[in-house]
């Protein structure tokens, strides 16, 4: 039976149909679910259309089935009505012609042909043909969307005029829109005060968000218990809460309960007048056991600010919990909003925020202590607080599931221990488990980009967004990748997607202004950075980290005094953010620009010493200290005894088991306080072994000096060379110090050598880079210009 079903599909071209069917609806389906977010329609309007598209589905097939039939047998039949048949051999198998008598017989030659063949089939057929017709199954179609949309504009405007059962309380006058109401505390019958307490923090937020009422703020209300003369951390029951909203004016009180009964539990909330306690709305949800709590709260929430009168669109914004493990359900929202907040990036600051919160909800919470010390690395706020962060997840690891431990575990390591071989395995068996695990798939791309394995990072990365395109934080890394590996046009590729997705995401700004100093366009990178400055008014950590940039292209250019006002902005920006050594660690960053922009070793010295006087290191906690950045300057300065010192106290202060990945820099001060005392081989030997990381052009200006310094002048010129040639994503923040000088010199050591060619290059690119430099650098323009108009006059 099923073979001889196929075989009619087969011959009536009914797969034809089917795929023709499923492709409009598809369309359908699509057109009414942007619709529903664009019109805020009712959450029922797509379910609604795809229940109709399957009522509809038979039907187009059985039409289709019978109209096959009917153009089948026509078909037939005018092919034969013009032919004799002579026998019944000859006559086709579904259109047999009768004979007089019955039999299969030949018309002779002067009879006349029969007028129209009679098929056996045919009487069948015509009892369905004109009710199963294509002119009846597009009518029946265009009717459904036509129901359809005459429900929902029923329903709709039922629900904005409040007439009918649709009407929300805003349009029935009930509330006024924005009107104020009060929480009180749930009431759990189940023994857990806990979980009263959860849902009612649960419904504070959610409710927080709506958009046709306020919530009256926990601040306010203890004012309000304060002029009541009572304790302002009282528990807040239905009837404390009633008596406040009669003294304060509010419009209406919200308050629940939860139930248990053999495992199940029974939700309910009610929104009730303040003054007569009459029942405006009243919902109930049950849980079937404790783990569904979360979605039967999130239900009861919706349902509540549906009859109130919130938007279909903003109900549908509230997006679903991470999945992690805590017991609190408001430091789960909270944590899972911080997620939301990094993962759209825009206000960093609002999610460490939310973290902290989340934390000093549930003090076990091991996961939001994780983030919270992920974020604070992320966006270079205070060592220590990091370390504490990390540690205090590291702590608590064993409370969770086993991919969670292995996250949490991934992260210590990385940051707190340096130990990044432990780090990779534990993401691997992230993966081992979930291959498409995107905080492994990411994080172990950042690792894989350490050990300057760009390639596979890439790879991580773009699996990442691959798994999670809502999220913009693998599109920055894998930016950040393409750059490492010079392929700047994939790069400007997802640049230009990212702001496509993000628009509103000021980070878009930062990606184009670092792509544009990568390629070394300074007048383009300066633009953006100012741009960057504007959109990030107001969120301290991104406007600071625009002014930073913008300090950083202007110094390229040798506008060392334009440039230091926009240090000034992003250190005092720093310091309003409480980021420990935030001014001291500005200071440095001058004396380095004295150093190797002004060429002034005494201003250098004397700017070290004020800072130091200002802001004393006894004051900084160990973690805080910038020993690196010291012992280097005091090296530098010509105080290398000074330097080992710094160095020596840090290795003494700061315990091996926090100091994170410190290979660069365990090598790179060594190695600077060996040139400063003239031992250049071992300078050159410890900043080679520097020479790690993602940072490709960190250490290789020093580098390039110390192997002057040891007599190899042809190792210099090729590592000052790679230096031009590096596409590093940290160019932005080693050409301030180290692109003007490396040309400069370039052109010096290529002009003793005689080859005018090269020493033109560097000098002619040197000059166009400082042109608008500072008065006080211009005399080094002019010499080089000088030198590169007598090597044209001599050589032509």
């Amino acid at each position: 039976m099923l073979k001889k079903l196929i075989h009619e599909m087969h011959r009536r071209s009914l797969w034809q149909v089917l795929i023709i069917y499923l492709g409009a609806s598809w369309l359908v389906l699509q057109a009414v679910d942007t619709l529903a977010g664009a019109l805020s329609l009712p959450e029922w309007a797509p379910p609604l259309a795809l229940f109709l598209l399957i009522v509809g589905f038979p039907i187009v097939l059985a039409t289709a089935f019978v109209q096959e039939g009917i153009g089948g047998r026509g078909r037939a039949a005018a092919a034969d009505a013009p032919t004799a048949v002579s026998s019944a051999e000859d006559a086709p198998a579904e259109a047999v012609v009768s004979g007089p008598e019955g039999l299969a017989g030949s018309a002779g030659a002067g009879d006349p042909a029969p007028a129209e063949p009679r098929f056996q089939d045919r009487p069948a057929v015509g009892r369905h043909h004109k009710l199963f017709t294509w002119r009846n199954a597009l009518l029946g179609g265009v009717g459904a969307l036509a129901l359809l949309g005459a429900l929902t504009i029923g329903y709709m405007t039922s629900r904005t005029l409040g007439i009918g059962p649709a009407a929300t309380l805003v349009a029935r006058g009930v509330l006024e829109e924005r009107a104020t109401i009060i929480l009180a505390e749930f009431d759990s019958r189940t023994g857990d005060s806990l979980l009263a307490r959860a849902a009612t923090e649960a419904f504070r937020i959610d409710l927080s968000q709506s958009d046709a009422v306020r919530v009256a703020r926990p601040a306010f209300i203890a004012d309000a218990l304060r002029r009541m003369e009572r304790d302002p951390d009282e528990e807040l029951d239905y009837a404390l809460a009633r008596e406040i909203a009669q003294r304060e004016g509010f419009a209406a009180i919200v308050d629940g309960d939860i139930n248990s009964a053999g495992g199940t539990y029974l939700l309910a909330t009610r929104l009730t007048s303040p003054d007569t306690g009459e029942e405006y709305a009243a919902f109930r949800e049950t849980a079937k056991d404790s783990s569904q709590i979360v979605p039967a709260l999130d239900k009861l929430s919706k349902r509540l600010r549906e009859r109130i009168g919130d938007s279909y669109k903003t109900l549908r914004s509230d997006e679903p919990l991470e999945q992690v493990t805590t017991g609190n359900l408001a430091a789960l929202r909270k944590y899972s909003q911080a997620v939301r907040a990094i993962d759209l990036g825009g206000n960093p600051q609002r999610a460490v925020t939310l973290l902290e919160e989340a934390v000093r909800l549930d003090p076990e919470f091991a996961m939001a202590w994780r983030k919270l010390g992920v974020q604070l690395g992320n966006q270079g706020d205070s060592r220590k607080r990091q370390v504490e962060a990390l540690s205090m997840a590291f702590e608590y690891r064993n409370r969770l599931a086993e991919h969670e431990r292995y996250l949490t575990m991934a992260s210590y390591y990385t940051t707190v221990t340096g130990e990044n071989d432990k780090a990779i395995a534990a993401y691997q068996n992230m993966l081992d488990v979930n291959p498409d695990d995107t905080w492994a798939l990411n994080n172990l791309g950042i690792l894989y980009g350490r050990l300057r394995d760009f390639e596979r990072a890439l790879q991580l990365y773009n699996r990442a967004t691959a798994a999670d395109s809502s999220s913009s934080l693998h599109r920055q890394n894998a930016f950040a990748a393409l750059i490492s590996l010079g392929q700047l046009e994939d790069a400007e590729q997802v640049r230009e997607e990212y702001a496509r997705r993000f628009p509103e995401n000021p980070t878009t700004y930062f990606l184009e202004g670092n792509l544009a100093a990568v390629r070394r366009d300074f007048g383009e990178a300066e633009a953006v950075y100012r741009r960057a400055v504007e959109a990030s008014r107001g969120i301290p950590q991104l406007q600071a980290g625009a002014e930073f940039s913008l300090y950083g292209i202007l110094t390229t250019q040798g506008r060392l005094a334009e440039a230091g006002e926009h240090l000034e902005t992003a250190a005092a920006l720093q310091e309003g953010r409480g980021v420990p050594a935030a001014r001291l660690g500005t200071e440095i960053g001058e004396v380095f620009t004295d150093l190797a922009v002004r060429r002034d070793t005494a201003a250098a010295r004397s700017r070290l010493a004020a800072a130091l006087q200002a802001h004393p290191l006894s004051e900084i906690s160990a973690l805080e200290r910038p020993y690196f950045q010291l012992a280097a300057v005091y090296a530098l300065v010509g105080d290398p005894g000074r330097a080992r010192e710094l160095w020596d106290e840090y290795q003494a202060v700061v315990p091996p088991e926090v100091r994170g990945d410190d290979e660069l820099q365990r090598h790179a001060v060594p190695g600077i306080i060996a040139y400063a005392e003239g031992r250049y081989d071992e300078a050159v030997d410890q900043l080679r072994r520097a020479d790690v990381g993602q940072c490709l052009t960190c250490t290789l200006y020093g580098l390039g000096q110390a192997y002057e310094g040891a007599g190899q002048p042809d190792s210099a010129l090729t590592t000052y060379e790679r230096y031009l040639d590096a596409t590093s994503i940290a160019q932005p923040f080693t050409d301030p110090g180290n692109l003007a000088a490396i040309l400069e010199r370039l052109g010096e050591m290529y002009d003793e050598r005689g080859d005018w060619e090269k020493a033109a290059e560097y000098y002619a690119r040197f000059v166009e880079l400082w042109q608008e430099a500072d008065p006080e650098l211009q005399p080094r323009v002019e010499a080089a210009q000088r030198r590169l108009d007598e090597i044209f006059a001599q050589r032509g």
